[in-house]
């Protein structure tokens, strides 16, 4: 996690939806679906591929991440702190263009193993395990979860989440973000793993 940054920690969704998914973007072994919300103007999204990799070092990668401190570097997630051996909590800041105000994002990550090759890490908003920043955004509601599940020397890697994005920005800049942001984690993630014993 150390080395990714966390575009879709800021993509703002409101709550799950029955609606059905639909594929935006199939490419490079990617693939990322959205749908809608019931009356609200922004998407969720869901995305997967497969890496060749082990289910462990899947688990250490999103687990790790450089110490929180007070200027923490914009768009990569930083550890505060692990509350005991399966609860992780994270920080990460987004800057943005004036006049849009900065967001930030305090997490929980729970790990539970489902099985000897499943493993799903349950991610919820935090947002009083850090303090607040002057002139910056924190993100109260979040939710959603990793799945990694190992097969045949691969480890699918499923990640689904929501964000309340506080404030008012407008659906349009944020929606635009909901194929990109993921897409360019979801790469980053696997050049990572697939290089660790290169």
């Amino acid at each position: 996690m150390k080395k990714i940054c966390y575009f879709f920690l800021l993509i703002p969704m409101l709550v799950f939806s029955q609606t059905q998914w639909s594929l935006s973007k199939d490419a490079q072994g990617i693939q990322i679906w959205v749908r809608d919300f019931k009356e609200s103007p922004y998407k969720e999204y869901k995305a997967t591929t497969y890496v060749k990799t082990t289910l462990d070092d899947a688990i250490n990668e999103l687990l790790q991440a450089p110490k929180y401190n007070k200027n923490c570097q914009e768009g990569v997630s930083h550890l505060v702190k692990v509350s005991n051996q399966d609860e992780y909590i994270f920080y990460v800041k987004n800057d943005f263009p004036w006049p849009i105000k900065d967001r930030d994002v305090v997490s929980q990550l729970s790990v539970s193993r489902i099985s000897e090759n499943k493993v799903k890490l349950f991610i919820k908003a935090a947002p009083d395990e850090v303090p607040e920043f002057k002139n910056t955004l924190r993100i109260q509601e979040l939710s959603g979860y990793w799945l990694l599940e190992e097969k045949e020397g691969l480890v699918k890697i499923t990640q689904q989440l929501y964000v309340n994005p506080e404030g008012s920005l407008p659906p349009f800049i944020t929606n635009s973000l909901l194929v990109t942001g993921p897409f360019k984690t979801f790469l980053t993630l696997r050049n990572i793993l697939e290089n660790l014993n290169s």
